[in-house]
């Protein structure tokens, strides 16, 4: 461990966050040191919870938004199999499900944690006929994940997790009941006072440590639960403030989620409609909540679903199309504070990032994505990002993170953040948009951006969509650094045919690409991972840079309308000249 790096990463940490680090892992100590005491003093606090009437009307609302986000069938938990993270495993029955097994990944905590949501309880229950099957579930639970054991406290009895399992298994109880299953039974009782026991768990163990989306989880999971008590308990009333200052601090003034994930925007906007139907907030959520649906549109590919900026995959929840219009964004939809910038027309669209990794407290999820972008013509991926591999600390972790694998300017040996573990970032910079009204009349689409890089290396880049008929990206380096390269990462799905210029086809579609200025250095094979742990194949195509008086530059030709035209060499230049001049 460099001393160096440690400090450059957690002198961004305010003072409360330290004081709860500290706190914390003192309180994992005493509970794996002392397993039965401290249970024994979380029983006692889930005794003094009322149960929550399964028939309230906010349960109710509650219960369908918790219904969609899930991708289990029914009959999923009763045979004991579940798809997590992508790879589906069989025990064979609920009851033999081997909790601290090899859940692959180099045994990542996350695919066991994600079975402790009990997400696959939702559709069970909502069937009318899992009770037993779900109740036994807990019954292995409880029994392999003892809290002294190494680990427990990071994945199962996490509260992050317990947050999830504990709105989940309330959700699904309430489902039983709407279709007509038994109630009263001893599975249903054994459930809800392990949902009684979530709620006093997670509130002794809040996320103060980490904050933004964990904080934010356990908070939601308690306002569920509150929703089904005749009145908030005493122990909850807290909520009344500490959900507001939660919002205030994940969402950005533009509607982004402030760490800049597309994802985890998603799974927020999710949390905050929980929230509003839990009745406790009354209309105070409703403005946030409008800004991420407009925010949510602006980060949407044409095919009705997100961008992979940071830490980002498909089939992470429901689908954005699902969750709101996402065709009502306009031809050019800018997020100043979040830093992303969506062109689009005719089912052409391209995403830009221009912006800042994410929180400086914690930029847990960040890529060095700067001035990457992503694109769609014809309403198909066509140029997208590298996407999420592994959560574990690997060199497929590390190198999916850097700059040098994402769809922006970059030079060899320079990564603008010093990424280092899972989630660590040390010395961080931030890129910002470009608003130059000379470069209003080259493209009818267009944005630009800049980055002060720490390496001593500025970068510039200018987007520009003719919609239906081609792209421009054109890349300014400050000087003329090792290994200047543009590259950019297209989909297997589209075919590659290679001659003087590569042509990529997609049923009627065809995109040729041309460097008009520097070169097209290679077309090669590379990988992808649009959901996570799912390797596609994709296309490579690196650019080399012409070099400029003292600087480097790129443009890139993407033609797929016929009447396209590239610019000529007069308005090009005019062009690089200005963004030289961001720089």
């Amino acid at each position: 461990m460099s001393l160096g790096r440690l400090w450059r990463t957690a002198r961004h940490l305010g003072a409360e966050q330290l004081a709860y680090q500290i706190e914390r892992r003192a309180r994992r100590r005493m509970i794996r040191a002392f397993p039965n005491i401290a249970r024994r003093r979380i029983e006692r606090r889930a005794a003094a919870l009322p149960l929550p009437n399964l028939d309230a009307a906010p349960l109710n609302a509650i219960a369908e938004s918790a219904s969609l986000a899930q991708g289990d069938t029914g009959d999923d938990l009763k045979v004991g199999r579940f798809t997590l993270m992508n790879r589906t495993f069989e025990f064979g029955a609920p009851d033999k499900i081997d909790w601290r097994g090899d859940f692959g990944d180099g045994d990542n905590p996350l695919r066991r944690l994600t079975l402790s949501y009990m997400g696959a309880a939702v559709p069970a229950l909502a069937t009318g006929n899992a009770l037993e099957a779900t109740a036994n579930m807990l019954v292995t639970l409880e029994r392999d994940n003892a809290w002294d054991i190494p680990g427990v406290l990071r994945d199962v009895w996490n509260p992050y997790g317990a947050s999830h399992r504990l709105i989940n298994l309330l959700a699904g109880l309430v489902l039983h009941r709407r279709a007509g299953g038994p109630t009263g039974t001893d599975a249903e009782i054994a459930i809800l006072a392990h949902v009684r026991f979530c709620a006093a768990f997670v509130r002794t163990n809040l996320e103060r440590d980490l904050q933004f989306n964990h904080l934010m989880k356990n908070l939601v999971a308690l306002a569920a639960y509150g929703a089904g008590t005749e009145r908030l308990p005493d122990s909850f009333a807290f909520l009344r403030d500490a959900v507001p200052r939660s919002v205030n601090q994940c969402v950005l003034a533009d509607g982004g989620h402030v760490e800049r994930s597309p994802m985890y925007h998603k799974l927020a906007l999710i949390d905050l409609r929980l929230l509003q139907q839990s009745g406790l907030f009354g209309g105070t959520l409703d403005d946030a909540i409008a800004r991420m649906e407009t925010a949510l549109a602006a980060m949407c590919h044409a095919d009705g679903d997100i961008a992979l900026f940071n830490d980002s995959w498909l089939g992470e929840g429901p689908a954005a199309s699902t969750m709101i219009d996402t065709a009502s964004v306009g031809d050019v939809a800018t997020l100043p504070d979040s830093g992303y910038v969506r062109l689009g027309g005719d089912g052409d669209v391209v995403l830009f990032d221009c912006g800042s990794c994410g929180p400086d407290e914690t930029p847990a999820h960040a890529h060095a994505d700067f001035l990457s972008i992503e694109a769609s013509v014809a309403g198909k991926r066509l140029i997208v990002d590298p996407g999420v591999p592994t959560y574990t600390a690997s060199p497929e972790r590390h190198f999916t993170r850097s700059a040098a694998a994402h769809n922006g300017p970059a030079a060899e040996g320079v990564e603008p953040l010093e990424l280092w573990g899972s989630f660590r970032v040390g010395r961080r910079t931030r890129a910002e948009a470009v608003d130059n009204p000379a470069l209003d009349g080259f493209a009818p689409l267009w944005c630009a951006g800049r980055l002060d890089a720490d390496t001593g290396h500025a970068m510039s880049r200018f987007v520009g969509l003719w919609p239906g008929l081609a792209l421009c990206v054109c890349d300014t380096w400050s000087d003329k650094p090792s290994g200047a390269r543009s590259t950019f990462l297209v989909t297997g799905d589209w075919d590659l045919t290679e001659g003087d210029s590569p042509i990529f086809s997609w049923d009627t579609t065809r995109v040729r690409v041309d460097a008009i200025v520097g070169e097209v250095l290679s077309v090669g094979s590379a990988n992808h991972w649009l959901r996570f742990d799912v390797e596609q194949p994709a296309h490579e195509i690196v650019v080399q840079p012409d070099t400029r008086g003292d600087r480097c530059q790129t443009a890139l030709w993407w033609t797929w309308g016929s009447t396209a035209e590239p610019p000529g060499s007069e308005e090009l230049n005019a062009l690089l000249g200005f963004l030289a001049d961001t720089i």
